[in-house]
Formats: structure tokens, sequence, C-alpha cells
């Protein structure tokens, strides 16, 4: 910058604005005790996210912004003002901002409503070590993200306390009680596994389905964790949710419908966890130290992950057995009682031993087949 330039016109649009050079001749023209004039082109005012938001904003399409940048450098310099050639100048200058509107257009929409948990240092260990969200941990979300947990659209940050405190006062309106706040633990599991390296970039886990209420039915998101990012001690997530098409998740209505998901939930149950290859060495003991425990985690973590996916289907709690007639019943709710006294031993927090786990596979693939 010459010395001798008595203002700096500093120009921004959406590329401009994160360019380093335009803060530092900023910065240069405040050093010298210059005039700094901000004019946008296709931003809104206060919206630069950079140093220069302090700095008064004109908008360089509008008509008064201009006649005041003008008429301002006019009055700290030798210019002369005069408003007959300002009035004869100006439909050119916009018929060129007219023109060449593309150039800062400045436009950006989200199709997937997303959020993001701020993480100190502490409850960064704490998540690692434990898979626990702390309650001070800051989310925040894009404009009408946090609908889905039951919020109004315009609530953009709130606490992770102030989450689980919503889920569970809106936990008896859920077809299912507890599948939100268990989803919210399979979330914590998720991301602690992203802290501690098990996720890698090229090899992403969705997370299990989160149901969401609405209007006597729902809708259905399919989970992710987006991006992770860390900086001056905060790590950040940023949780992705996909409204599901529903013409591909979309059953027959009543009892066929909901033997249609039991179905499903029997499939990911028998393909996913007791046949699956990636566990036959782990049911069979073949598996010693640090393999046999992180087999383990694998496949507690599984076997929660179906039990949530399922629950989150929008299916009311105990629906499976008003599919069948009246004299299948009873035999049927012993099935599911002797399901839930087996799955009960496998809850994450009972801490079950590999040996329990395995003691447990006979009784459980007796009870999924029916013949228990």
């Amino acid at each position: 910058m010459d010395q001798r330039e008595q203002i700096l016109l500093n120009d921004s649009d959406a590329k401009r604005a994160i360019r380093p050079w335009l803060i530092w001749e900023a910065g240069m023209a405040r050093a010298l005790g210059k005039g700094i004039f901000v004019v946008l082109y296709g931003l809104a005012a206060g919206h630069l996210k950079n140093p220069l938001d302090s700095e008064p904003h004109y908008d360089g399409s509008k008509k008064p912004d201009v006649r005041r940048i003008i008429r301002s450098i006019s009055n700290g310099t030798n210019a002369i003002y005069n408003e007959e050639d300002f009035e004869k100048a100006f439909p050119e200058y916009a018929q060129a901002l007219t023109a060449n509107k593309h150039l800062f257009a400045n436009d950006e929409v989200h199709y997937q409503k997303r959020i993001f948990l701020e993480l100190t240092h502490d409850e960064r260990r704490q998540l690692q070590t434990d898979s626990t969200i702390s309650d001070e941990v800051v989310v925040r979300a894009e404009w009408g993200s946090l609908t889905i947990f039951g919020y109004d659209p315009a609530v953009r940050v709130i606490t992770w306390r102030e989450l689980i405190e919503t889920l569970s006062r809106d936990d008896r309106n859920r077809p299912w009680p507890g599948s939100a706040l268990r989803w919210t633990e399979c979330l914590g599991k998720s991301l602690s596994k992203a802290l501690n390296r098990q996720l890698a970039a090229d090899d992403l886990e969705a997370l299990p389905l989160y149901w969401r209420p609405r209007d006597g039915g729902g809708i259905g998101y399919r989970p992710s964790i987006a991006a992770q990012f860390q900086g001056a001690g905060i790590t950040k997530f940023v949780i992705a949710f996909t409204h599901l098409p529903p013409e591909l998740t979309d059953r027959p209505p009543g009892w066929l419908g909901t033997l249609f998901h039991y179905l499903d939930f029997a499939r990911m149950m028998r393909w996913g966890i007791l046949r699956s290859g990636r566990f036959r060495d782990f049911f069979d003991g073949n598996l010693r130290g640090d393999h046999l425990r992180e087999k383990q985690a694998e496949f507690l973590d599984a076997l929660l992950n179906i039990r949530i996916e399922f629950q989150n289907r929008g299916l009311q709690k105990g629906q499976f057995l008003e599919a069948f007639p009246q004299e299948r019943r009873a035999e049927l709710d012993r099935m599911v009682k002797a399901y839930y006294s087996l799955i009960e031993k496998l809850e994450p927090k009972m801490e079950p031993t590999s040996e329990t786990i395995r003691n447990l596979y006979p009784l459980w693939w007796l009870t999924m087949s029916g013949s228990y």
C-alpha cells in the first residue's frame, strides 16, 4: 500500500472474504491511520467471519450506500463530489453489476440436517475413555436441524444435558420408549471410536436409524459422522441426518407391515451376528488377548446397533404379538420374554465376559430360530 493513499476501499464477496491479503491490507491501512470502507457484494453485513466484521459495512449494489461511500471519500480527501455526475454514472455502474452478478452470487443449500458437537480437551478425554458425552458439551445446529429432537427451528445452540432432558421428557410419547435415549448411547460409542482411531476416513460407519415422531407418524433419518475437526483446544464433530425416502422404508399397513419389520430384525440378527463369519472365531473360543477383547467389543457394538436400529422404525413396543391370532400369543409372549432375558445379560452396562457370551450363544440361537 502506498503511504500517500488516504483511504482503503476493500471490496468483499464470498470468495474474497476468506483471502488473507484483504485482512493484511486493512490492517496496514488501520496502522497508517487511513480510512477503511468495506464494500460487500452478495454478502450480508456482519457475516464476513473475519476481522473486517468490526468495520462499517456498505452494500455495493445499493445506491444510498454507494453515494455514502463516495461522499465520505470526498469529505476526507481533495476530491470533489458532484451529485449530477453521480446520478449519471450510477446507472452504468448498476448495469455492470447486473451483467456480472454471477461473479459474486453467494448461495448455499443444505439437504441434510446437521448438528455440531464441540468438546473441550477434558470432555474429549472423557469420551475417549468411557464413550460418554459430557453434559456440558455444546451442541450447535444449522437452522431447523434441532427440530428432529423436538426443538423450535430457530434454536441453534443447546448443551448435551439439555438435549438428554428434552428426550427424557418426550420419551413417553415415542412408539418405542427409550429408543431415542439408546440412540444417544450409540452416538457416544461411535464418537469414541473416531477419537481412538477405530474409524477410518475410508471405512466410516453409519449410525443406527433415528426416528422423529410427527403428526401421528414419523420420519426416519439415517445419521452419520460426517467430519471431525480439532483446533484451539476444541474438538468438533459434524453429525449429518439424511431423511430416508418413504419409498425405501414403507411397509404394508397393519399386521403384515409389522411382520415385515420383525423379519428384517431376524435377518439382521441372524446374518449380522449369529451366522456372521466375522464372529465365528469369537463364538468358537479361538481368540486370545487383545484380539479377543477387540472382537468382544465389536460384537457388543454390533448387537446394540441392530437393536437400536430396530427400535427406531416407528413400531410400538409389543406390537409384534398383535400380528398373530389370539391362540398363538401366549407361546410368542414366552419367546419374547426369553429373548429379553438373554439380551439383558448382554447389555453394555452388565459388562458381559466373553465366556458369558459364548455360554449364551446356544440358547440365543434357539430363541431366535423359534425353537426355545
